[in-house]
């Protein structure tokens, strides 16, 4: 049986879920994480998608700027003969 996971508000005693998960029989075994009530959900993610966003921008800004893997003047192929040992 695949994993589920599903939203849910634990009220009295009772955890209620926000949706009835699919494929999943009347009983099965669950296991319950508390997570922190301040904001876990909006602020959270927000957070972390801004920083996802500046990473992303950063990332195609290097891309666009690219690697200076040399360039002109080439050497001619006498000049690389002549680097060589014989």
């Amino acid at each position: 049986m695949p994993l589920v996971t599903v939203k849910g508000i634990y009220k009295d005693g009772k955890v209620e879920l926000s949706e009835r998960p699919a494929e999943i029989a009347e009983t099965a075994r669950v296991l319950v994480t508390f997570l922190p009530a301040d904001g876990w959900e909006g602020e959270a993610a927000a957070e972390q998608n801004l920083d996802r966003e500046t990473l992303r921008k950063q990332a195609f800004e290097r891309m666009k700027k690219g690697i200076h893997l040399g360039g002109p003047p080439y050497p001619k192929r006498e000049e690389l003969y002549d680097r060589c040992d014989k």
